[in-house]
């Protein structure tokens, strides 16, 4: 089966349809998709099944389309070497460093039962350059969250999220 990534930027309904007549049966979706949205392609999109994201960084850039990382560093993002140059401290006119590029991560949560309630069949953590201890606890945190394990019988909470955060 062929998959479409999220570097085909699929963000609508009319997208879907033209990477399923292309032989693609899974699409993830574009991050920028709205629970709305996302409902309204997965009851019209047929057999084709749908992927979202529902925990990691967030490219602002439209689905991670970047230039960024590959003019600033030569490492192409759309080829999976994002140097991250958007997390870096840039310095403004007056001297000070800010973060003008760094966005808030992609923490859904209890959200994400949400998204496999709308028909999507497929949650996506982003793993790329992370260590196993960071996948294993994001992976688990998760699981509990869809499984419906009750808050006070989880593993794992956000705040131990925090604790094993690598970039």
């Amino acid at each position: 089966p062929l998959h479409a990534s999220t570097q085909l930027v699929a963000h609508n309904l009319e997208g879907v349809l033209a990477l399923g007549e292309a032989g693609f049966t899974r699409v993830v979706l574009a991050r920028e998709l709205s629970l709305e949205e996302i409902r309204f392609i997965a009851k019209r999109c047929g057999a084709i099944e749908l992927e979202c994201f529902i925990h990691g960084a967030l490219c602002y850039s439209l689905s991670g389309l970047c230039l960024f990382s590959a003019m600033e560093k030569g490492r192409s993002g759309n080829r999976g070497l994002c140097a991250y140059c958007c997390r870096l401290p840039y310095p403004t006119p007056d001297g000070h460093l800010t973060h003008p590029f760094s966005m808030k991560d992609l923490r859904l949560g209890e959200d994400a039962r949400k998204l496999a309630e709308a028909g999507v069949c497929s949650l996506k953590i982003e793993g790329r350059m992370k260590n196993e201890l960071y996948v294993a606890s994001v992976t688990r945190y998760y699981r509990e969250i869809l499984d419906g394990t009750p808050a006070s019988a989880r593993t794992v909470s956000p705040a131990d999220l925090e604790t094993v955060f690598s970039r």
